[in-house]
């Protein structure tokens, strides 16, 4: 029987997340896959220590093959602001619905997103109405979250930072040398599990300000799954930062 569990190494200032499985092969093997996860598969009673030696040799490679996929997996198109696109919230897909209305507002009602506007015409107006509510969403929402993620750090003496949001290309969150954590407001487009666990870690740095063991052995304890959570924001992240700035 094959066993199977989820790991990590830290190489410079990346962290390589891994699916280790035991098998009676002689060799061990790395295979990067098309959504960027690793999969370690070792002889049977390799020790942990050797196995991780080894994928901190061949970091590099995997890194490069990540990129690779990345770069590969098609690029979200520009909006148009039009019913029928599809949007996400909290993980789940919305259809935007325009309509024209004296009033301007968004609302989330059923399977839609819709959007009331006086002319359906003004794509800008749209845009800012839409995105407003994102962002209205996102505060409200990461600061629910934060609280939570803070009973858990309580004990290891983190205060609760200050959640401010700010539009990032390429990071999904970071935390300032002043105890500020700021939050990618795309972030509210995927699923609640992996907005815990950006906040987590942010969170976390405000005690541990690297990615050294100490930092890694914090996160896993506050959040024990929180491998698994990581894989599910990589593979869906690319579905959700924007082409254009919001």
């Amino acid at each position: 029987m094959i066993q199977k569990r989820q790991d990590f190494v830290t190489f410079g200032n990346r962290t390589i997340s891994f699916t280790l499985k035991f098998s009676r092969r002689k060799t061990l093997g790395i295979t990067v896959n098309p959504d960027m996860s690793v999969t370690v598969t070792a002889p049977e009673g390799k020790e942990t220590e050797a196995i991780k030696k080894i994928i901190k040799k061949r970091a590099p490679w995997i890194l490069k093959q990540q990129r690779k996929f990345e770069n590969a997996m098609p690029a979200v198109p520009p909006r148009q602001y039009v019913s029928g696109e599809t949007w996400r919230y909290l993980g789940r897909q919305y259809r935007l619905k325009v309509c024209e209305s004296g009033a301007e507002k968004v609302r989330l009602k059923g399977a839609f997103l819709t959007v009331e506007v006086k002319d359906r015409s003004d794509k800008r107006k749209i845009k800012a109405l839409v995105n407003q509510w994102y962002r209205n969403r996102a505060a409200d929402y990461f600061m629910g979250k934060a609280v939570r993620c803070h009973d858990l750090l309580r004990k290891y003496e983190i205060p609760l930072p200050d959640i401010q949001l700010r539009v990032m290309k390429t990071r999904w969150g970071s935390c300032t040398g002043r105890g500020i954590v700021l939050l990618n407001p795309e972030l509210v487009k995927l699923p609640s599990h992996c907005v815990e666990y950006v906040i987590m870690h942010e969170m976390c740095h405000l005690k541990h300000h690297d990615h050294g063991t100490n930092f890694y052995k914090l996160l896993s304890r506050v959040m024990p799954d929180w491998e698994k959570r990581k894989q599910r924001l990589d593979s869906m992240g690319h579905e959700v930062l924007p082409s254009e700035p919001v």
